[in-house]
C-alpha cells in the first residue's frame, strides 16, 4: 500500500488530494488527543453523552488510516481494537432499549454512552459506520475473530429489526435506513437487501414530494425541504432545513454501491437531479459552510456537529456520478467539501483548540462541550471518508456564482467566490430574521462581514417612523406562510424568473448566474416600501423606495459585526475618517467602509438624496444577531416619498 507522510500539506485552495484529506485528520488528531484515556480503553469527550459517536468517528479514521498504510497520528491501531470492542459490548451495545430510551427505536442497537437510555436513530449508524470500517481494515488492524464476529452479528440484528428493515421510516430521512442497509451488504454480502430496500427508500421519497392534501410533502415547490412532511405547510419546522435536507441527501453515499448490488436507477431521476442541484445551490456555500437557514430554529441553527454531519452529502454526490445533474455538479460538490474541512481546521488553529460546539456565538439552546469534540470528530472522519469513497483522486472545480429561490416563501440563497447571503422573507416564527432584504452577509472565509442574521438596526434594510415610532420596516423579523403569496420575486435570473408563489412544477430555480435581480414589497400603516437587489459575482446592488399618505422619517441600514467593528469615510475631498458620534452629510461622503471583526465591506453610495445624513448607532445583541458592531443609519428627509441606492462590496480575505 501506498504510505503517506504525516507531513503532507494541507492545500487551502486547490482540491485535495488522499494526503490533502490525511493532513486534515492528523491535524484534528492533535487536538483530540487530551480525549484518549488509557484506562478505560475509549475517548472520553465528558459529559454530553456523545461517548458512542466520538468513538466510531474516530474508530472509522483509525481503520481508514490502516487501509492507507498511514504512518500520521490517526494511525492507532491498538486504539482500533479497544475501540471496536467497546463498542460491541454490552457497556453500549444493548438488545433491546433500556428504560427510558427514545420510543423511536424499540430493537437492538446503540446506546448514546454508557449508563444512560438514550437512543436515537444517529446513534445506531454513527456506530455501524465506525464498525464497517473497522472490519474492512480486520486484518490490518489484528481484530480477534471474538470482535469480527460481533461486528456481522450485531450489524444483521440491527438491519433485520423491526425498526429498520422495510417499510419503518423516522418521517423522510431515509439516510439512516440506506445506510444499515448497505452495512449490512458489505460486512454480511446481503446485497440483494440493499438492491431492493434502497431502491424502494429512494422511490418513496421521490413519489412523496408533492403535497397529499393537507400534508407538505417532501419538498416545496422550490424543492426546498420539509422536515415534518406529514404535517401541514404552515408548520414551523416546514419553512426549510439545510441541515437535514442535506442529511436525507446523504444516502448518496451508498449510492453506488447499491447500483453494483443491482438496484435499479430510480424512475424519477431528473427530479433527483434537480434536487441535488437545489441542495448545493441553496445550502451550500463556497466556503462550505452551510448557508443556513432552518425551521428546527435554534435548536440546530449553527450547530457545527450538524453542519458535519451535513457534509455527507457532499461526499455522496461528488463520489456518485450518476446522481450529479452534470459532471460540473460534482467537482463543485468536492471544492465545497475540502474548503469545508481546511475551513474548520483553520478555524481549530486560530482558536489554538477545537472551537465552540455553536457558531458565531449564537447560544439560545447551549450545547456541550462534549459536543463540541463530535463536531471536529465528524469532520475528521468525514475527511477519512473521502479518502475511502475516492473523491481524492477526483477534480474539485471552484464553483461559479450559484442561487436559488423558492417562490412560495421567497427564500432567495446566493453564493459567489466573493461572498455569500440570503433573503429570507417567510421564517414562519422559527427564527427572529428575514424580510424583504438581505438577511445576512459573510464573506468568501465565511466571516462575517456584517451580520449572521437580526432585525432592525442590526440589519440591513429600511425603517420608517412616524411621531418617532416604528411603522414599517423592510427586515420585519417574523413572517408566516401565506399560501398562494409571492413574498419575493425574481426580476433577473436563467431559471425562474417571474415564477409566483403558486407555482407547483417541482422544479429547482437554482444554478448558476452572473447577473441575478429580486424584489420586494411590504406594506404597513398607509406606507408602502419596496426593494431591489442586484446580486453579480463580486458585488450587490441595493435599491429603497418608500411612499406614505403621510410624512414618515426614513433610515437605511448597514450593520457590522464584533467589538472592534468600526467605521471609516472616505470623503468627497479625498480624506479619510473614522466616523464617531455626531452626523455627517452623506453629500459630503464617497464611500463607507464597515469594517467588522475579521472581515467587512464597502458602500457606495449610488446616489445622494438632499438632506440625506450618515449617522452611527449601537443595537442591542439580539438572539440571532449576538455580537453586533456598530451600524450605519443614512437618515433619509422627512417626507411622503423616499429612495436610496448603494453599491456593496464586500471585503477580499487576506491571502
Amino acid at each position: 500500500m501506498q504510505r503517506v507522510s504525516q507531513r503532507a500539506p494541507l492545500h487551502a485552495v486547490a482540491g485535495l488530494d488522499a494526503a490533502g484529506y490525511l493532513a486534515v485528520a492528523d491535524r484534528l488528531q492533535r487536538r483530540l488527543e487530551p480525549l484518549w484515556d488509557a484506562r478505560l480503553g475509549r475517548y472520553e469527550p465528558g459529559p454530553g453523552a456523545t461517548d458512542t459517536e466520538v468513538n466510531a468517528d474516530l474508530l472509522l479514521v483509525h481503520s481508514v488510516a490502516a487501509l492507507q498504510g498511514h504512518d500520521g497520528p490517526t494511525r492507532a491501531d491498538a486504539r482500533a481494537r479497544s475501540i471496536a470492542r467497546f463498542l460491541v459490548s454490552p457497556a453500549v451495545w444493548t438488545d433491546r432499549p433500556p428504560l427510558g430510551a427514545d420510543p423511536q427505536v424499540t430493537g437492538p442497537g446503540w446506546v448514546a454512552m454508557p449508563g444512560r437510555p438514550n437512543r436515537h436513530l444517529v446513534f445506531d449508524v454513527e456506530a455501524i459506520d465506525g464498525l464497517v470500517h473497522a472490519y474492512l481494515a480486520r486484518d490490518v488492524l489484528r481484530l480477534d475473530g471474538r470482535t469480527v464476529a460481533r461486528i456481522r452479528d450485531e450489524i444483521h440484528r440491527v438491519a433485520t429489526s423491526s425498526d429498520w428493515r422495510w417499510p419503518a421510516l423516522r418521517l423522510n430521512q431515509i439516510n439512516w435506513y440506506c445506510a444499515v442497509l448497505a452495512a449490512d451488504a458489505v460486512v454480511n454480502a446481503n446485497t440483494s437487501a440493499l438492491a431492493g430496500g434502497m431502491g424502494r427508500y429512494v422511490a418513496r421519497f421521490l413519489a412523496g414530494a408533492a403535497p397529499q392534501g393537507a400534508k407538505a410533502g417532501n419538498l416545496g415547490p422550490g424543492l426546498r425541504f420539509h422536515y415534518l412532511p406529514d404535517r401541514g405547510l404552515r408548520t414551523r419546522s416546514n419553512v426549510d432545513s439545510a441541515e437535514y435536507a442535506n442529511i436525507v441527501l446523504g444516502f448518496s453515499r451508498y449510492y453506488g454501491l447499491a447500483r453494483d448490488s443491482g438496484m435499479a436507477a430510480p424512475a424519477q431521476l431528473d427530479l433527483l437531479h434537480e434536487w441535488v442541484r437545489r441542495v448545493l445551490a441553496g445550502y451550500w456555500t463556497h466556503s462550505g459552510y452551510l448557508n443556513w437557514d432552518t425551521g428546527l430554529g435554534f435548536s440546530r441553527w449553527h450547530q457545527r456537529k450538524k453542519s458535519a454531519l451535513s457534509q455527507l452529502a457532499l461526499i455522496g454526490v461528488a463520489s456518485s456520478p450518476e446522481l450529479q445533474p452534470t459532471a460540473a455538479w460534482g467537482a463543485w460538490a468536492k471544492w465545497m467539501l475540502d474548503r469545508g474541512l481546511t475551513g474548520y481546521v483553520a478555524q481549530v488553529e486560530r482558536e489554538h483548540g477545537i472551537p465552540a460546539a455553536l457558531a458565531y456565538g449564537v447560544n439560545v439552546v447551549p450545547q456541550s462541550r462534549a459536543n463540541a469534540y463530535l463536531a471536529a470528530a465528524r469532520y475528521e472522519s468525514n475527511a477519512a471518508r473521502a479518502l475511502e469513497a475516492g473523491i481524492g483522486r477526483r477534480s474539485a472545480i471552484r464553483p461559479p456564482a450559484l442561487y436559488s429561490f423558492d417562490p412560495d416563501t421567497g427564500r432567495l440563497a446566493v453564493t459567489t467566490a466573493a461572498y455569500n447571503t440570503a433573503i429570507v422573507p417567510v421564517n414562519q416564527r422559527a427564527i427572529p430574521y428575514g424580510g424583504i432584504d438581505i438577511a445576512r452577509l459573510f464573506d468568501a472565509r465565511q466571516d462575517v462581514a456584517a451580520n449572521i442574521g437580526g432585525s432592525g438596526a442590526a440589519s440591513f434594510g429600511l425603517t420608517a417612523r412616524v411621531g418617532g415610532r416604528v411603522a414599517l420596516r423592510t427586515q420585519y423579523g417574523d413572517r408566516g406562510f401565506n399560501a398562494g403569496a409571492t413574498p419575493l420575486r425574481l426580476t433577473r435570473a436563467p431559471r425562474g424568473a417571474g415564477v409566483s408563489g403558486t407555482d407547483t412544477s417541482r422544479r429547482a430555480y437554482a444554478g448558476p448566474f452572473t447577473d441575478l435581480r429580486a424584489s420586494g414589497e411590504v406594506h404597513d400603516h398607509g406606507i408602502r416600501a419596496t426593494t431591489h437587489y442586484r446580486f453579480t459575482p463580486g458585488w450587490i446592488e441595493a435599491r429603497w423606495t418608500l411612499r406614505a399618505a403621510t410624512d414618515v422619517d426614513p433610515v437605511t441600514t448597514f450593520p457590522s459585526w464584533g467589538s472592534r467593528a468600526h467605521v471609516v469615510a472616505t470623503l468627497r475631498d479625498g480624506r479619510i475618517v473614522t466616523l464617531g458620534a455626531g452626523t455627517r452629510p452623506l453629500a459630503s461622503v464617497r464611500s463607507l467602509h464597515i469594517v467588522s471583526e475579521h472581515s467587512g465591506y464597502q458602500v457606495l453610495p449610488l446616489a445622494r438624496p438632499a438632506g440625506a445624513l450618515i449617522r452611527l448607532v449601537t443595537p442591542a445583541p439580539q438572539p440571532a444577531d449576538p455580537h453586533p458592531g456598530p451600524t450605519v443609519e443614512i437618515v433619509l428627509a422627512t417626507g411622503r416619498t423616499a429612495s436610496f441606492a448603494a453599491r456593496i462590496i464586500i471585503d477580499a480575505p487576506p491571502a
